[in-house]
């Protein structure tokens, strides 16, 4: 328990950009310690995208779930939560007083940039890992569209993609 406390401990606190730019190091982590394989570590990304709140918080609640239960959930979202709490009441006083300094607008962006970088190759991961078939990429493609064109609409764009892809995974563990 102490080394789950730990890992995620470490990983909140030396990564800089926040829950998404987390996910790569806490999967790398993961396989290193063999605690989880691939596979499960984005099946327990997906359901933390789609549960509210932040992500950081929701992946490390799954993954302490499933290796230690209940107390695992507890012990590993508390070890997330903490360094950020500290961080941000340090920062946030240190760029307000430093705020028109050119090396931190500098710093500012280029972690702005590097977060991008990241999170990109996490959407990469998460599409490559995706099982794709014929009706998902005409839903997604049709949700596209719609957002586009009728972008205030966008939660009943989402429950409807969320609705027809658990009934299209149903109908096909039927098959």
């Amino acid at each position: 328990m102490i080394k789950l406390f730990l890992t995620f401990f470490r990983i909140s606190a030396l990564t800089i950009g926040g829950g998404y730019a987390m996910i790569p190091v806490i999967e790398k982590n993961l396989e290193k310690m063999n605690w989880m394989q691939p596979e499960d570590f984005y099946t327990l990304l997906t359901i933390a995208q789609s549960l509210p709140g932040p992500v950081a918080f929701n992946i490390s609640w799954l993954v302490g779930k499933k290796l230690k239960g209940m107390p695992g959930a507890i012990i590993a979202a508390f070890a997330v939560m903490i360094p950020p709490f500290f961080t941000i009441l340090i920062a946030s006083s240190l760029i307000m007083k430093y705020r028109d300094n050119t090396y931190v607008q500098g710093f500012l962006k280029g972690a702005y940039g590097a977060l991008i970088g990241m999170v990109g190759g996490i959407m990469y991961k998460l599409i490559r890992n995706q099982k794709w078939d014929i009706y998902k990429v005409i839903l997604i493609s049709a949700s596209i569209v719609i957002f586009f064109l009728k972008s205030d609409i966008m939660i009943p764009i989402f429950l409807f993609l969320v609705i027809s892809g658990y009934i299209a995974e149903l109908k096909r563990s039927d098959i």
